[in-house]
């Protein structure tokens, strides 16, 4: 890190956060195992994948080519059925394998992950992930003193209920325009304590119900509240998405303003997230960016990203782009979870 300088550093977290510390959870072939679905039991079977986002690409470029041909929108609407249920089955499938408590953590392991975030105390941090540990991590320190994090996520109390007594006030808390200065933990693809109505955005919290988050979550999905949760398979309809939510869009606008360094840690730099990408590398020209590589450089799914980067080195010569070795940052010290 001491080649970005003294310039603000921020932070993009991708799965191999939370893989590094449960490696038997958080990954596609674990979620697969949790399908209840037969019909998309068999959809996974039938492309051979365990992958949710490339599912869900084959299925949305299925419905675009069947629309040409199907009049009667029968297997449109088949499609476009099994599109809703495959978003419903991820939901499940996490809520389901998710660990229930932060005590899953110990407290060695919270303080190695701290030490880590300190780097970026003074930037932004990003996640792709969905899971509740980059939260569980902040709550751990909230309340410690000289050991707090930055862990501003824009959420508050309802502008209405600002000054109303303890007792009184409307317990939740919420996301509007114009409150959430001072953000600085963005979820760039929702999570899943963050659920919308429509027009309201509401964050979930253990301080205001007593009851694990992961348990508050399969409470709501049972009820039909799905949290905001973008899981659409190309970055074109990611995009698209984004753009109709004003926490996603606000959370994704944030990123063309900051200025110094930016790690990405833990991301394959996959295709699908190029909206994201391609947003930071066109309106931030002298962001320097650092990637991480695990293993060894050579292996195949380091040639991907790094072939990636080559081609943004090519169309961006402006700007830095280095890799460092992942394995270089212990986020989550030397025991690791293996359930």
């Amino acid at each position: 890190m001491a080649q970005a300088g003294t310039a603000k550093k921020h932070l993009m977290l991708g799965n191999g956060f939370s893989v590094a510390l449960f490696p038997q959870i958080f990954n596609y072939t674990t979620l697969t195992e949790n399908i209840e679905s037969e019909r998309i039991n068999s959809l996974f079977d039938a492309i051979e994948t365990h992958d949710f986002e490339f599912v869900m690409r084959r299925l949305l470029e299925a419905e675009d080519i069947v629309r040409h041909y199907d009049s009667s929108e029968k297997v449109t609407d088949e499609i476009d059925s099994d599109i809703e249920e495959l978003k419903r089955t991820l939901i499940h499938v996490i809520t389901k394998s998710h660990p229930p408590k932060p005590s899953e953590i110990t407290e060695e392991q919270y303080l190695s992950c701290r030490s880590f975030l300190k780097n970026f105390e003074n930037g932004n941090t990003y996640t792709f992930n969905y899971d509740l540990l980059l939260y569980w991590v902040l709550m751990h320190f909230k309340d410690q003193g000289e050991l707090a994090l930055p862990c501003d996520d824009g959420f508050r109390y309802p502008y209405s209920d600002e000054y109303v007594p303890d007792g009184e006030r409307d317990t939740s808390l919420h996301w509007e325009i114009g409150r959430e200065r001072g953000q600085s933990t963005y979820y760039l693809h929702g999570a899943m304590h963050i659920f919308s109505n429509g027009s309201d955005i509401e964050k979930l919290s253990y301080a205001n119900l007593g009851v694990p988050l992961a348990d508050q979550v399969k409470k709501a999905i049972d009820q039909d509240r799905f949290p905001v949760f973008i899981s659409e398979g190309t970055t074109e309809h990611k995009l698209t998405r984004i753009k109709k939510n004003g926490y996603l869009s606000r959370t994704f606008s944030s990123l063309k303003s900051i200025t110094g360094s930016l790690f990405i840690f833990g991301h394959s730099i996959r295709d699908e997230d190029d909206h994201v990408f391609d947003f930071i590398n066109q309106n931030n020209s002298k962001l320097m960016i650092f990637i991480s590589l695990y293993g060894h450089p050579d292996d195949p799914h380091n040639k991907i990203i790094i072939h990636k980067v080559k081609g943004w080195r090519a169309k961006y010569s402006n700007k830095v782009f280095e890799f460092y070795d992942s394995s270089s940052i212990d986020v989550w010290g030397s025991q690791k979870i293996t359930p």
